[in-house]
């Protein structure tokens, strides 16, 4: 069976979600999110579609909303999710694809428990304890391909899903103003170009070499942790947070441009 997985990664998780899966399911195609959206490619002919995605602000990334509402399946027998997070079951990611997807509902769901890129809230992980996750989550994921294989259906608990929904469209509504607190340390800064090449959405130039940011920010923080000097930071509230990519992903692999 022809399979389609679509996915949309800034750090790291849900690329290598999507390898591993691709590995074990064979004949798989996969697609980034931005880059469909830039060439605006929106139909697929494949019997097994995937979309792999972060969980933000308890649901959906805004440029996985911007994709699936013009998605065209018009031949897929088997329709699966992935949430990447770092706090599993506390959102609404799958009842959103659903209110999204004109009619057809997802045949599986999952959160796949990952790390957390979101200094803002905490900071990254203790490398033990990603090392943990990344070994649990390797397992979830062979059971994943597993049943993705037999095509079994697969629903998951969505916790506070009110809350969630009304924390999301808040977040969403304030778009232009998300990168608002986004600096750049010239001093430390090395012109390198790796935060205007990972940037989703173009929102990043470098008229003078360092960054500067358009207003027109997704929030996948990216740019925040890719930098290989840590000279980008929101306010002062990630100063000092270890940055987070995901150890088997090269930053090359996320790059857009």
């Amino acid at each position: 069976m022809e399979t389609t997985i679509y996915y949309f990664s800034a750090t790291g998780n849900s690329l290598y979600s999507a390898r591993s899966l691709s590995r074990a399911l064979k004949d798989v195609r996969l697609i980034s999110i931005p880059s469909a959206l830039d060439r605006r490619e929106f139909s697929s002919d494949a019997d097994r579609i995937g979309l792999i995605f972060p969980l933000h602000y308890g649901g959906l990334p805004i440029l996985v909303e911007d994709f699936v509402r013009q998605l065209s399946m018009p031949h897929v027998k088997y329709l699966f999710a992935i949430a990447t997070c770092g706090v599993p079951y506390l959102g609404r990611p799958f009842t959103d694809l659903n209110e999204l997807l004109n009619g057809r509902r997802l045949d599986a769901a999952w959160f796949l428990r990952l790390v957390s890129n979101y200094l803002m809230l905490r900071d990254t992980a203790a490398d033990w304890r990603i090392r943990i996750r990344y070994w649990l989550a390797d397992r979830k994921l062979d059971k994943i391909a597993r049943a993705i294989t037999d095509g079994q259906t697969h629903e998951t608990w969505e916790l506070r899903k009110d809350g969630c929904r009304r924390m999301h469209d808040a977040w969403e509504a304030r778009r232009s103003t998300l990168d608002e607190k986004f600096i750049v340390d010239r001093a430390k800064c090395v012109k390198c170009g790796l935060c205007e090449k990972i940037c989703p959405v173009k929102n990043i130039l470098r008229p003078d070499g360092s960054p500067t940011w358009n207003h027109h920010c997704v929030e996948c923080l990216g740019c925040l942790n890719v930098c290989p000097k840590r000279a980008i930071d929101c306010g002062d509230i990630t100063r000092g947070r270890k940055r987070y990519i995901h150890w088997k992903i090269a930053p090359r692999d996320l790059l857009y441009q």
